[in-house]
């Protein structure tokens, strides 16, 4: 009689807590021989969730796998698996925040997130928020580098008009990965101006940055008609008020970009141009194109500096 008030006790505290034991339990003889009694009446004998764990050998089929005996094993001198994928996660970790290449970093993070869920899976009890966590993390990791890796092999597979402007123009010499190089040119327009047509023309608003793949311009003084400098191919024209362009976006304000008469000088002058606030909305967007852009636009104007210095000279 004990033994049935006992039974039916733990029966109501198991149907609180939802807990189920299995019809054929030969851990518990006592209690499958009154499930044998009361089977046909439809009873179902009910435990609590912490016996329900003990009393039972539906254990996580992981920890029967010979993977997790694989992993978890110690070995003497460093440990299991498991605790060395850790360690390397961690390690992983230190080089990525040490890293400043882009592509490097997201490698070692996405190393880093693999030995880390490998850590979290092989427990006693895997610890699935971090790891559902992790892939999520894994995968979008795993799109960006998809996406650098891409932008890397089209910038090594560029036109060869492109590739010639790369050259020539020594963007690689100042400072301009190619992929840099292609997130600039891609969105350049071809435009052909005539002999003495103007470019730029002092006093008037300057919204275009071009640059010349052949022929030459020439920077004219508006009072005298005085030649001050001539523009050699692979060279912008507009820079500097592009660059205080940029500067004045980031202020909120608009002024007039300051200019000069610029003549093409040959018959027909090829340039490639950009609009402003294109290029602008571009560069915001993009800090390493644009400190990419302010270096290699510091080498350009210190030379025109250079030769027009050279050619004051000899006149």
């Amino acid at each position: 009689m004990a033994c049935y008030f006992s039974v039916a006790r733990i029966t109501w505290a198991g149907r609180c807590r939802g807990g189920r034991l299995p019809l054929a339990s030969s851990s518990l003889p006592l209690f499958s021989s009154f499930q044998r009694t009361h089977r046909h009446a439809g009873h179902r004998l009910q435990l609590p969730l912490n016996l329900r764990y003990k009393s039972t050998n539906n254990v996580d089929s992981t920890i029967k796998s010979k993977g997790y005996k694989f992993m978890t094993k110690s070995h003497t001198g460093i440990g299991s698996f498991a605790s060395l994928c850790g360690h390397a996660a961690s390690i992983c970790t230190v080089f990525a925040y040490c890293n400043t290449d882009m592509f490097e970093l997201r490698c070692l993070a996405m190393s880093s997130g693999v030995l880390a869920m490998s850590f979290q899976y092989f427990r006693p009890q895997p610890l699935w928020i971090p790891i559902r966590w992790g892939f999520l993390i894994l995968c979008i990791n795993g799109c960006m580098i998809t996406q650098l890796l891409f932008e890397r092999h089209m910038a090594n597979h560029m036109a060869p008009e492109l590739k010639k402007i790369y050259d020539e123009g020594s963007f690689d010499e100042r400072g301009f990965s190619k992929v840099q190089f292609m997130k600039l040119f891609k969105h350049a327009r071809r435009t052909v101006f005539v002999g003495k047509e103007m470019i730029s023309q002092e006093g008037r608003e300057v919204n275009k940055l071009y640059y010349i793949l052949d022929g030459n311009a020439t920077v004219t003084c508006k009072t005298d008609g005085r030649k001050l400098a001539t523009i050699p191919p692979h060279c912008f024209i507009g820079e500097l008020s592009f660059l205080l362009h940029v500067q004045d976006h980031k202020r909120n304000e608009q002024k007039q970009m300051p200019s000069s008469d610029v003549v093409a000088e040959n018959k027909t002058i090829h340039v490639l141009e950009w609009d402003f606030d294109e290029l602008t909305n571009i560069m915001t967007t993009d800090r390493d194109l644009s400190n990419a852009f302010v270096v290699y636009s510091s080498h350009d104007i210190r030379n025109k500096l250079l030769t027009a210095n050279a050619e004051g000279g000899r006149t």
